[in-house]
């Protein structure tokens, strides 16, 4: 069954058009695309915020609108959650009056959710007695996180809740979002300008920009397109490796990927694993062959799977275990011989590679 089906159109009166349509059936979604693209909009008319003039929305059978037949329920009657970029809590409510606020949106036909399980979940039982002002930017959108969850939601909508947080709390507030939509499978759509955020946690990107979907599809997929808006960064797409095991060892740490060592800092990430480690593709040297005793510690060898040719770059995807990608001249490309299949050896200095959670 589709998860969610939008056909939308809505002109403003500025001139800015939405025209858009999704078909949305998998559990973890992002919305990706530059600000001003529609991605609010979007998740504003699943809401019941904003009434579309022409279209249709159904969330999990149910249709939420259908202008031709002058259906458009109320916020309250769609079995919706949602996250906003600032938590919205009430500041004359405690934690635990905020949560119990959101169970008072629970629809009969909607899904059960049991508040003790929440706030064990989100590790929020220590804070059920404090009110939204004592609170950390990280554990108040945990706590709106949770009063979402409690409506029973068959959707739950984020708009970008982690943008004000740094590097630290993001990752931690992700965590917690990736154990919610585990625990409960509840289906997730969630805005973000972040890739790293993307690359970890999606299982779909829908790329939109000016009011118009131009792709949608696995992150490696999607964010790997030569369409301009994939590669608005000027460091291209973001490399994030996946690791499990870690293994002291002196002053580095190291991790495998697959039969291949990778040296990492000494500073071991809090929490369990996975962890992730992020770095920019100008941080990966190429070679065609293996170079001994240089600085870098990190040589990992792999193939060349793709290879994306810009005016004043070319960007080069390797399999290494993983996919990492790198960036190197045209005129470096050429004297290499880069082309897909071909072996090549990345490069990689330690302090170049930072754990993100």
């Amino acid at each position: 069954m589709c998860l969610l089906s939008m056909q939308c159109r809505h002109r403003y009166p500025g001139g800015f058009e939405l025209d858009i349509r999704l078909d949305v059936d998998v559990r973890f979604s992002a919305l990706f695309g530059p600000s001003g693209s529609g991605k609010t909009t979007i998740l504003s008319m699943i809401a019941g915020l904003v009434r579309p003039q022409a279209g249709t929305i159904a969330v999990a059978g149910q249709t939420l609108v259908d202008t031709a037949a002058g259906r458009c329920l109320r916020p309250e009657e769609r079995s919706v959650g949602f996250v906003f970029q600032e938590s919205l809590l009430f500041p004359h409510m405690t934690v635990k009056a905020n949560l119990r606020y959101g169970e008072r949106w629970r629809r009969r036909k909607r899904r059960s959710v049991s508040f003790d399980r929440v706030v064990e979940v989100l590790e929020i039982g220590h804070l059920l007695g404090r009110y939204p002002h004592n609170l950390s930017g990280g554990e108040r959108q945990r706590v709106a996180l949770g009063r979402a969850l409690l409506s029973g939601p068959e959707l739950l909508l984020m708009d970008e809740p982690l943008a004000a947080l740094d590097a630290a709390l993001k990752a931690r507030v992700l965590a917690y979002l990736e154990r919610v939509v585990a625990e409960w499978d509840v289906p997730t759509l969630f805005v973000t300008h972040a890739q790293a955020d993307v690359r970890r946690a999606a299982d779909q990107v829908i790329l939109v920009d000016k009011g118009r979907l131009l792709a949608s599809g696995p992150p490696d997929e999607v964010l790997t397109r030569r369409e301009p808006l994939s590669w608005t960064d000027a460091a291209g797409p973001v490399n994030l490796l996946r690791i499990e095991r870690l293994e002291p060892c002196g002053d580095e740490t190291h991790v495998r990927i697959g039969e291949q060592v990778l040296h990492l800092p000494a500073r071991r990430p809090a929490g369990e694993a996975p962890h992730f480690v992020q770095f920019s593709p100008s941080d990966v040297v190429l070679s065609r062959r293996d170079i001994p005793d240089l600085s870098c510690r990190n040589h990992l060898v792999g193939r060349v799977r793709q290879v994306v040719r810009l005016d004043d770059s070319v960007f080069v995807a390797v399999d290494v275990g993983q996919i990492l990608w790198a960036v190197v001249t045209p005129q470096s490309a050429s004297d290499l011989g880069i082309e897909n299949g071909c072996e090549v050896t990345c490069l990689m200095k330690v302090h170049a590679l930072k754990f993100v959670g």
